[in-house]
């Protein structure tokens, strides 16, 4: 009978261990995903920001050409430098959305002597071979 009881807590102390090292892989794997998810967050601000930036110089614009309108004399010098910096800032704001893009078409190889970008697809590291 001992030797019974013996074998169910081998299997018993097995299975929790199964249990915390699977709920530890669990617990990594959501705390990269939760930071990736303030990544992207933060970087959708910036878009944001950036949005209100150009709608800013779009409203500073249309004052200026309203100006010009009702008066020839009005100096409408400005308007140029406004333009390029919406053509700059509208830039950024591409440059972020490939960004946002990287974060959602890949992943890091968990294996912390590789750290390789990987494609969501992979199944494994093509670099180390370590599961994804």
């Amino acid at each position: 009978m001992e030797e019974k009881v013996k074998d169910i807590l081998e299997k018993v102390k097995l299975s929790a261990t199964a249990a915390g090292e699977f709920a530890a892989s669990t617990a990594e794997a959501a705390g990269k995903r939760a930071s990736e998810v303030v990544e992207v967050t933060k970087l959708n601000l910036q878009i944001f920001d950036l949005g209100n930036e150009i709608s800013a110089l779009y409203k500073q614009i249309g004052e200026l050409v309203y100006k010009a309108h009702d008066d020839a004399d009005a100096d409408t010098g400005s308007i140029e430098e406004w333009l390029i910096l919406i053509d700059e800032k509208k830039s950024a704001i591409e440059e972020i959305k490939q960004r946002i893009l990287a974060f959602k078409h890949s992943k890091k190889c968990p294996n912390p002597e590789c750290g390789r970008d990987c494609e969501k697809s992979d199944a494994f590291c093509p670099k180390c071979g370590t599961q994804l």
